[in-house]
């Protein structure tokens, strides 16, 4: 996009400033066809994802959730309406150089709100994957840091363009040049950033000594295949229409007049590609974060803050919304491993029961509507153990043949309960009466029943 002045071109010298570009650019100056009608429907598609994002913003918003990357995104389209609205109005006067230098300043200035909101999920990503990591002093102040980095070049990058158009000195180009460069490079480095973090964590979370010490920090909806997924297929495209422009950047300026004739422009500077590594993909990208729900996936509880503050603090049986339905055999075995499964795959239809204290009658879980289990009941903590196989630390008391040992939880006036701080398994003191000694029983069998 950067221009020499006209006195290299041997040029009588124009009327300003500002002064027309005497370079080409990606998108050339538009016409009214074909690009009128094309960012006729763009803009249309902008407002309307833009309208569906500020939606879930406030609808959020009112039910006490704080979301505020649909915010960003809606800034986004802000941006894009008023880009493709300038493009058509300088369809119209491709002359009104003021026009043209605002068209392009929005190009500039939008598309980085899509390379943070996907890098906030590369964050979330990462501290639920490695809660101590991703919360430690390092890796919390990069994205600030960045962040800071990112502001400081689309200024100057606004400051280039306006250079660029109230300018004719070679210096001031040469320099305008060199900022376009940079700040194009930067964006494809900001695009790419979450494949090679949420990659790396994804493959470290499957080292046996993190993957069986450390639960994941569940947060939002949908598993956590899913949201990688989503996070590194949006830096996939992201990164394709960066690195585009960043090329065309890098390439050889191409004089827009030689000797008072037009020079055709190459095909890389082409309308059709400027359409399809711009505004193409940065629309798929709205209503594709649309579809998928991103505020229900990367959501996080309003104010968390350190390792496991995604999950809603320390768990315990018993407690109102930790109940877990009637436990079945399927559950039993996908929730415990090794020795804490003997017994559970018996006979079909045996039942597992409680003993409520010495010499009392077993109460069968069959019979009960809900039963508590302590750290297991909440769903986001169930899925965390059962996909990282961490062990519920169930002490085998005796050995008895074919059936399973009765499980004990030591201590009287305690209960069990998952504490995400220390990503372990702990025991708290339960105030009121002391309740008795919980163990649960082996199954029973037709021979116990006699």
């Amino acid at each position: 996009m950067s221009s020499t002045p006209t006195g290299g071109q041997g040029l009588p010298p124009q009327d300003g400033p500002p002064y027309r570009p005497t370079s080409q650019a990606l998108g050339q100056v538009p016409s009214i066809i074909p690009d009128v009608p094309i960012n006729a429907v763009f803009l249309l598609f902008f407002i309307l994802g833009g309208a569906g994002h500020m939606f879930l913003l406030k609808r959020n918003g009112r039910n006490g959730k704080k979301f505020g990357i649909n915010g960003m995104i809606f800034g986004f389209c802000v941006t894009r309406v008023l880009a493709t609205t300038l493009r058509i109005a300088w369809a119209n006067y491709p002359r009104n150089i003021q026009v043209a230098m605002a068209a392009m300043i929005f190009v500039y200035a939008g598309v980085i709100l899509l390379f943070i909101a996907n890098l906030f999920f590369a964050q979330r990503i990462v501290r639920a994957q490695h809660p101590h990591f991703g919360w430690s002093k390092p890796f919390s102040i990069g994205l600030p840091i960045l962040l800071f980095i990112i502001i400081g070049t689309i200024l100057c990058l606004i400051a280039a363009v306006i250079l660029e158009f109230y300018s004719l000195s070679d210096s001031i180009h040469t320099a305008v040049r060199d900022i376009q460069i940079y700040g194009s490079t930067l964006y494809s480095v900001v695009a790419f950033l979450p494949i090679p973090i949420v990659g790396i964590s994804t493959l470290a979370r499957q080292h046996p000594k993190i993957k069986h010490t450390q639960t994941i920090d569940k947060f939002g909806e949908g598993s956590m295949t899913a949201k990688v997924v989503i996070c590194l297929f949006s830096a996939v495209l992201l990164t394709l229409g960066a690195a585009y422009r960043a090329g065309t950047t890098w390439l050889p300026p191409v004089e827009n007049m030689v000797q008072g004739r037009p020079v055709e422009g190459p095909w890389y500077f082409s309308r059709g590609s400027f359409y399809a590594f711009n505004f193409s993909i940065e629309i798929f990208m709205v209503w594709f974060w649309l579809a998928v729900r991103i505020d229900k996936r990367f959501i996080i509880p309003n104010g968390a803050k350190g390792p496991y503050s995604y999950g809603s603090g320390f768990v315990f049986a018993g407690e109102r919304g930790n109940e877990k339905p009637q436990l079945g055999v399927r559950d039993s075995t996908r929730h415990l491993t090794g020795s804490q499964t003997t017994g559970f795959n018996s006979a079909r239809g045996s039942r597992v029961s409680w003993a409520t204290g010495p010499g009392s009658r077993r109460s069968s879980l069959g019979a009960a509507s809900r039963a508590s289990w302590g750290g297991i009941s909440r769903e986001n903590v169930a899925a965390g153990f059962g996909e990282d196989g961490a062990e519920v630390p169930y002490l085998s008391d005796e050995e008895a043949g074919g059936h399973g040992g009765d499980f004990t939880i030591d201590g009287v006036d305690q209960e069990m309960g998952w504490d995400p701080k220390s990503g372990k398994w702990a025991l708290r003191p339960v105030s009121g009466p002391p309740p008795m000694s919980p163990a649960m029983m082996r199954p029973l069998s037709t021979a116990d029943a006699v």
